[in-house]
């Protein structure tokens, strides 16, 4: 079967969850189809990170969005009521160019990835599918609860644009997928009853990593988009309201790409800011406890499952946890205050027995219940039915 893969970013280097997603799709799809893949893009392309997609594509399409384009897109969304976040990626041109290949693959099925895609899809004439991959609208509500004046106009605005935009587009699509049954429930629209459960899964990268060197130098450990908001505050509350509360001894490791001038600033003799780094996994082993005190992110945290995979314990929070399934106190530790992720932390660090088990469970979950080949199967259904 032809499949045509619609992206909004080109999903290489691994720096993004949309990335991530659509990364593995492809590769595990690649198996049983044809994959012809179209990525808007904004900067050149290195070499290698076609290479990373060339071995599982029969095609790829790349075509760049200038900021000319962007400007008047985003003026146009505005006027017309439609999210910032659609404006943003989309052209004309780049619609009708998109089309045009749609003609020229003929494929037997067009998936579509996140909502600031879709303008390009909703029109095509064969079966389609879109991933909405977790509840935007909601997220940027929850966004409007944490930063200042005048920004909380900004998000409460895409917010109630977005949850509009939610609704309308689900009619066009003939499958609609979402990353967990806690994002599904976001939505209150009829068509949502349609959306098919599709959570990420944990490659062979991770689960069959061994590195018995590395020394766990740090207490804690984040990795993840350090220009993401919702990381943000997670590594900000971090440092500001857990650190002092531990043993001066304990230091904190931040690592992952773009970390934003906050993320910078929290750089001190216990906390440690890497910035990108060339094997994230490394990242991951150097810390004893993976944290993620996270309130306001939609979606499924896949660097929870990276953590898991790679045996090391976890403490977040229920709603991080409400996405992912974990069973708490065996395979995830929760806390929702300071005063818990502590006693959480201390925990694991003072008892080594709690430690092994934790992170042993953890990783038979990773290993038992998140496999991209089981996601491949699913979206296998999806494209069989139509």
């Amino acid at each position: 079967m032809k499949i045509l893969f619609v992206t909004s970013r080109f999903p290489y280097p691994l720096d993004k969850g949309d990335k991530l997603r659509a990364f593995y799709q492809i590769k595990y799809l690649s198996a049983d189809h044809d994959i012809h893949l179209i990525s808007i893009i904004d900067e050149d392309m290195k070499p290698e990170w076609l290479e990373a997609l060339q071995f599982y594509t029969k095609s790829i399409t790349l075509i760049r969005i200038t900021p000319t384009e962007r400007i008047l897109s985003v003026c146009g969304s505005f006027i017309h009521g439609l999210p910032i976040q659609i404006g943003w990626f989309y052209s004309k041109k780049i619609k009708n160019l998109i089309h045009s290949l749609y003609q020229e693959i003929n494929p037997d099925h067009c998936f579509c990835q996140l909502l600031r895609m879709a303008e390009y899809a909703k029109d095509l004439k064969g079966p389609k599918t879109l991933d909405y991959m977790d509840g935007f609208g909601t997220s940027m509500d929850r966004r409007a609860k944490i930063v200042g004046f005048p920004l909380n106009i900004f998000f409460r605005m895409e917010a109630k644009r977005m949850k509009q935009y939610e609704k309308q587009i689900a009619k066009s699509f003939d499958n609609l997928t979402i990353i967990s049954q806690q994002d599904k429930s976001l939505f209150d629209f009829p068509d949502a009853e349609r959306m098919l459960v599709l959570g990420n899964g944990i490659d062979e990268y991770f689960t069959d990593f061994h590195c018995e060197n590395v020394e766990k130098k740090f207490d804690l450990v984040f990795v993840g988009n350090m220009s993401y908001l919702p990381n943000v505050e997670s590594v900000k509350y971090t440092v500001n309201e857990i650190m002092p509360l531990l043993p001066e001894h304990f230091k904190f490791l931040i690592s992952g790409t773009d970390p934003s001038s906050i993320v910078k600033s929290l750089a001190s003799e216990r906390i440690k800011v890497t910035g990108r780094v060339n094997d994230i996994r490394l990242s991951y082993l150097k810390g004893k406890v993976f944290i993620v005190s996270m309130w306001s992110g939609t979606g499924q945290q896949n660097k929870i499952l990276e953590a898991l995979a790679l045996g090391i314990p976890c403490v977040t929070t229920k709603a991080v946890n409400n996405a992912i399934g974990a069973q708490p106190d065996n395979e995830i530790l929760l806390a929702e205050t300071r005063e818990e992720f502590v006693q959480q932390i201390l925990q694991l660090t003072s008892n080594p027995a709690l430690y092994q088990r934790i992170a042993a469970l953890g990783k038979q979950f990773v290993r038992e219940n998140y496999s991209w080949k089981q996601k491949g199967r699913i979206l296998n259904s999806i494209f069989a039915a139509n």
